[in-house]
């Protein structure tokens, strides 16, 4: 069965993410709606890209993804279909693919022509992206829907961990539902940095620090805060058992920085 994804900034309790299933739905009876988030904090491109660049490559080659992030259609913000790893994504171009494409550009890219129905322009997930996303369902062309992009810039600047011999400087950039803090430094770094040294991991008032890294959130006493590499790689600041974001007062954004000794 076919699969279409959500990424949007559209929260649970209101009825609009049910307005664009029902309308999927209409167009494509026999398909699989996968959300991937719906609770993206509002207009956060920057959360958004991180969420979904973390986990858009499990999915089955042909899986169609909907961003639905801070999309309003403007002279500014076109829209986008773009083609890549046997993988359609829809989505404004408002930034975000810069933050998802920062180190390989995508393989087809266009800008949407598909004709709106009406004069309503503040709900394009529904109005544009659906009609695009059940195209491509279809079997039908990027080339079709769209106007080739030959001038793709990055319109954003990602929020990249900074380094030097002896310290690497990341942000948090989410926190899940347990209150774990992932960032953006990635083992790979971390090791490169590293090179097998003895670090701190200083957070907060960088009054805070953390001199190891687990491998299991059980390798700590419950309620212990705790350094891991997450399931995509990235280090993530937790506790067990515990909500590291309220009770280590940890937010999006704010700085880690490790010192290698």
């Amino acid at each position: 069965m076919s699969i279409i994804t959500l990424t949007t900034d559209l929260g649970t309790k209101d009825h609009y993410v049910a307005i664009i299933k029902g309308e999927i739905y209409n167009q494509i009876k026999d398909i699989n709606i996968v959300d991937i988030s719906n609770d993206i904090s509002k207009f956060d491109i920057q959360e958004a890209a991180f969420v979904f660049k973390n986990c858009y490559k499990n999915f089955p080659d042909g899986t169609v993804h909907i961003i639905g992030v801070n999309e309003e259609l403007s002279n500014e913000n076109q829209h986008l279909a773009i083609q890549t790893d046997n993988h359609f994504i829809i989505g404004p171009d408002n930034g975000i693919f810069s933050l998802i494409f920062d180190e390989i550009l995508p393989e087809k890219i266009v800008e949407l022509n598909i004709p709106l129905e009406s004069d309503i322009l503040t709900f394009a997930i529904k109005d544009v992206f659906i009609k695009a996303a059940c195209h491509f369902i279809r079997g039908g062309t990027i080339e079709m829907i769209g106007n080739p992009l030959t001038d793709f810039q990055n319109k954003v600047t990602s929020l990249k961990a900074v380094i030097s011999p002896n310290s690497i400087k990341g942000n948090i950039m989410h926190i899940d539902s347990y209150g774990n803090a992932t960032t953006n430094i990635n083992k790979e770094l971390f090791n490169k940095i590293g090179m097998g040294r003895d670090f701190e991991i200083l957070y907060g008032k960088e009054t805070e620090k953390i001199t190891k890294i687990v491998s299991k959130y059980k390798d700590v006493t419950e309620g212990e805060r705790l350094a891991i590499f997450s399931t995509h790689g990235n280090l993530e600041i937790s506790m067990n058992q515990g909500n590291a974001n309220k009770l280590l007062g940890l937010e999006i954004y704010d700085i880690i920085r490790i010192e290698f000794k």
